[in-house]
């Protein structure tokens, strides 16, 4: 049987996969699937791409929520060096160091 055109051309096309990828995440995310989310947003994220912070800032919200504090803020603060302009990020940074002052 002939493979079916299209099939693994995603590595031809980087940004559709990556938003693909991306979509995927938010899914699972929606849907309580935590851990998968968490990977697929990592995944996103080492593609290096436009999406990348607001990845690493969805993966930190997963980590956050979970406890796990210092993980989440080195990923807010890597997407902060990245986007600095990204509202959600810089909110959810400074969320995570007033915690710190406590």
């Amino acid at each position: 049987m002939a493979k079916a055109l299209g099939k693994g051309l995603d590595i031809f096309f980087p940004q559709k996969y990556e938003e693909s990828l991306f979509q995927k995440a938010l899914a699972c995310d929606e849907n309580g699937e935590y851990i998968e989310a968490f990977h697929l947003y990592m995944c996103v994220a080492k593609m290096m791409g436009k999406l990348r912070s607001k990845a690493l800032n969805n993966a930190a919200v997963i980590l956050a929520e979970k406890g796990f504090l210092k993980r989440a803020k080195e990923l807010l603060q890597t997407a902060f060096s990245e986007d600095p302009e990204n509202p959600d990020v810089r909110e959810n940074l400074r969320l995570l160091q007033e915690g710190d002052d406590e």
